[in-house]
């Protein structure tokens, strides 16, 4: 059995962007934007604290439990993760209009989530599983 790359995900957000300017699609890259870190950044929690996240409330447990860390590189990657997340939650539950600029900024800040992901990889501040 494969594991899902969930940074196929950022493609797919890549894609749904330039494939239409329709708000639609705009909402959906968003969406797919988060996603592929929210995948990652729970792998890391779970082998860093080596815990097992639930699926009640996960989203808001991941980005706490980093925001609490003792690591100030974990505090960043909670709360650019939250965000992020602020971004997909408005575009799933608000009618509000999009602005480009949130497109914009939700691409950064996935691309921003993974840099920090591989720079804590790189040099761990807690012991992995």
């Amino acid at each position: 059995m494969t594991v899902f790359d969930w940074k196929e995900f950022y493609n797919v957000g890549n894609h749904l962007k330039s494939y239409s300017k329709k708000e639609a699609y705009q909402r959906s890259a968003i969406c797919r934007y988060y996603y592929s870190c929210f995948g990652p950044v729970k792998n890391y929690y779970e082998k860093s604290f080596r815990k097992t996240l639930s699926s009640k409330n996960a989203h808001i447990k991941l980005i706490n439990a980093l925001k609490k860390s003792p690591f100030f590189e974990e505090q960043k990657l909670g709360e650019k993760l939250a965000e992020l997340r602020k971004n997909r939650n408005f575009t799933d539950y608000k009618t509000g209009k999009l602005s480009k600029k949130l497109v914009i900024d939700s691409k950064l800040d996935a691309e921003e989530i993974f840099q920090m992901l591989d720079e804590l990889y790189k040099n761990p501040v807690r012991v992995m599983k």
